[in-house]
């Protein structure tokens, strides 16, 4: 006896048909569709980087529906490669954050732990007198 594939029906969130699936929530026209336009948006915005990154602006930019840009924003198709003004400010910010904290460590007052053996822990301090 052969192995049995299940095959899940979903709606797909783009066009709203029914479509077999082991894993997504597009169809496979659609999904196509999405690579098209996350290559035009991922063209646009690195030959633009001063560009408005906001998905109404975008579509309206690349001539792509809003619904579409939104939905690659959604699923996490960009991220600071796509826009190198967004990278910038990321970095920024990482920067400014690592700076802070190391000047926080830097305010902390040394500590010197003292060095305690097994028995001082458990029996006191040793009476120096014998």
């Amino acid at each position: 006896m052969r192995g049995v594939f299940s095959v899940e029906m979903a709606t797909c969130s783009v066009c709203g048909k029914i479509f077999g699936t082991s894993a997504g929530s597009v169809c496979p026209s659609c999904r196509k569709l999405l690579d098209i336009v996350y290559e035009k948006a991922r063209t646009y915005l690195r030959d633009n980087p001063k560009a408005e990154v906001r998905a109404k602006s975008l579509a309206e930019a690349i001539g792509e529906d809003a619904r579409l840009v939104e939905i690659l924003v959604m699923e996490g198709r960009f991220d600071a490669k796509d826009s190198p003004r967004m990278e910038e400010s990321e970095l920024e910010k990482r920067r400014k954050r690592l700076l802070q904290d190391l000047q926080k460590n830097l305010e902390l007052p040394v500590r010197q732990e003292e060095k305690t053996t097994y028995g001082s822990s458990k029996h006191g301090k040793r009476v120096d007198g014998d």
